[in-house]
């Protein structure tokens, strides 16, 4: 069965694949079931079946109904028991017989039924604590499974399942049959219950009895399904604390009257055994499993101190190992800055690096030749961290190197390409602009390899130098040619990703336009306090810095705009 619903269950199974009694017990089911029953004919109909009377007249002397003296007949059973008691027996005797199996390899039925009868007496003992006794507690706890034995019976290569099914609490089984099987007990077992036309009550709390809505019935069978997993599940602490609570919530059980319940089961599931005549094992007693219980409590809490224990000492390990990796960051940071030219004291340029983390994967450059022209460069690598910090060092210094022993721009850029796609790893590339500045005749040279255009902003003019090319590091056969301008009493500005790709309050990206708004609204102030200007526009209006941010203004004569 593939199922991935409830719905897709009732829609593949066929009608004629679940379990029927056979035609005479089927018939007495359903005239017990009838509003206008008469205990002689349920009497003469029970009797005309000689298995299901030696059953019922064996569990209704047995202690789990604690009668005076031995009923020995079924009419005198209905007198004592009551019609309704005695109606539920049948109905749980008819389950029983019904779905009697012994071929599905890998489960054991009679721990199945043990398992069942244990709930229904749960059941019947909580039903006893109750201010008003419910009459169809016992027969309601022992068909509240009945689904998932037919669910086994329906798909047997699953039934390996079953113990570590029965080894879990009731929440966490359910949610592992609905894995399983697509479906679970509680909705198979109410399809069961509708085909053979049991009483609605049974019905509906068979359905819903891990449903904090239930009846009271369903409710009732949820208290025993956790009285039951008591000794059948692993986490018997949690399963404790869970009857506990949901006895006071549901019915305001206080914990005697569960310890009181507990206690008692494992005798009367012996008798109860002993009467119908099923195999059960040795029965735990309570105190003893609740002994085991805290004990492994304990054991528990001596590995989790054990393990708190080892977790302090690794965190302070890890403390140590952080800071001396802060340490190697920082004089990494330092080696980065210090591989970038200081312009504080050089009149014409101004420049900002701030990494979003210690390392940058940005970088600028500004020197000047010998032969008297001013060389500047700003990059971007891709990526963040280490590697992209690396990169940046290993840019940055063949610019530098290349600049001072060949003449041609192109050449130098095409060079640097051409090392950094032999040495690049993990697909990374540098964003790269670049200029060559020649100051008697205000010439500027510019190279954009991928980059973001560079503005070029006059009093009353603004320019951009788009990227003529692809980045560094991405294929070695590559030519950059240079872009010429006149560069006069006018403002390049450098720039990376980090400004235009930073969200406003508004939520969307500030973009070029927003980014040139900055520029001309402050290009009358001079440079440094231009460039202070600028960072602290991203600092009231970026909602925050997620990437590095690197600014490089550079002014043609003094940088007055004329």
């Amino acid at each position: 069965m593939s199922t991935s619903s409830h719905a897709s269950f009732y829609q593949t199974v066929e009608p004629d694949q679940l379990p029927l009694p056979n035609k005479q017990v089927m018939y007495l089911v359903q005239y017990v079931t009838q509003e206008d029953v008469d205990i002689n004919t349920l009497a003469e109909m029970i009797s005309a079946n000689p298995a299901l009377t030696s059953k019922v007249l064996k569990l209704v002397n047995s202690p789990l109904f604690r009668l005076q003296h031995d009923v020995k007949t079924i009419k005198e059973a209905s007198v004592v028991l009551g019609l309704t008691h005695l109606s539920s027996l049948i109905l749980c005797f008819a389950v029983q017989g019904a779905l009697t199996t012994s071929d599905i390899k890998g489960l054991d039925v009679d721990v199945f039924w043990e398992d069942s009868f244990r709930r229904g007496i749960a059941a019947r003992l909580l039903s006893e604590k109750l201010a008003k006794p419910i009459e169809e507690a016992f027969t309601a706890g022992i068909l509240q499974d009945m689904g998932l034995l037919v669910l086994f019976m329906l798909e047997p290569g699953k039934a390996d399942r079953w113990p570590l099914l029965r080894a879990n609490a009731p929440e966490r089984r359910l949610l592992m049959e609905e894995e399983l099987f697509g479906t679970n007990h509680a909705a198979v077992g109410a399809l069961i219950a509708k085909k053979w036309q049991l009483p609605q009550a049974y019905i509906e709390s068979i359905e819903r009895h891990h449903d904090e809505t239930a009846s009271d019935l369903g409710k009732l069978m949820s208290l025993s399904d956790h009285c039951n997993a008591f000794f059948t599940c692993r986490d018997k602490n949690r399963v404790f604390e869970t009857l506990k609570q949901q006895a006071f919530d549901y019915f305001s059980l206080d914990r005697s009257s569960i310890e009181w319940v507990l206690e008692a089961i494992p005798e009367a599931l012996a008798d109860t055994a002993t009467s119908i005549n099923i195999n059960i094992g040795e029965q735990l007693q309570f105190e003893n499993i609740l002994d085991d219980a805290k004990s492994k409590l304990i054991e528990d809490n001596l590995s989790f101190l054990e393990l708190t224990w080892k977790l302090q000492g690794t965190l302070q390990e890890r403390d140590i190992y952080a800071e001396k990796l802060n340490d190697e960051l920082n004089v990494a940071r330092e080696i980065q800055q210090s591989l970038q030219s200081d312009t504080s004291n050089i009149e014409c340029v101004a420049a900002l690096n701030i990494p979003a983390m210690t390392l940058s994967g940005d970088f600028y450059d500004y020197f000047e030749l010998p032969d008297g022209r001013i060389c500047f460069c700003l990059g971007d690598v891709s990526g963040k961290g280490t590697h992209a910090a690396i990169m940046m060092a290993k840019a940055i210094s063949l610019f530098r190197c290349l600049c001072k022993v060949e003449e041609s721009a192109e050449r130098i850029i095409e060079l640097m390409n051409i090392e950094l796609c032999e040495t690049t790893t993990r697909g990374m590339f540098v964003t790269f602009a670049a200029g060559w500045l020649n100051p008697n005749n205000n010439q500027l040279s510019i190279i954009n390899a991928g980059h973001l255009p560079l503005l070029i902003v006059g009093e009353k003019s603004a320019q951009q130098l788009l990227a003529q090319g692809p980045p560094l590091g991405v294929s070695p056969d590559l030519k950059f040619p240079a872009e010429n301008v006149l560069f006069d009493c006018q403002r390049l500005y450098l720039y990376s990703d980090g400004f235009i790709e930073c969200k406003t309050s508004s939520g969307e990206e500030l973009g070029i336009k927003g980014f040139l708004s900055w520029v001309v609204q402050s290009k009358h102030l001079n440079l440094e306090d231009q460039l202070s200007w600028i960072e602290q526009q991203f600092q009231n209006q970026a909602e925050a810095q997620l990437d590095d941010l690197t600014l490089m203004i550079i002014a043609a004569k003094t940088g007055a705009l004329d």
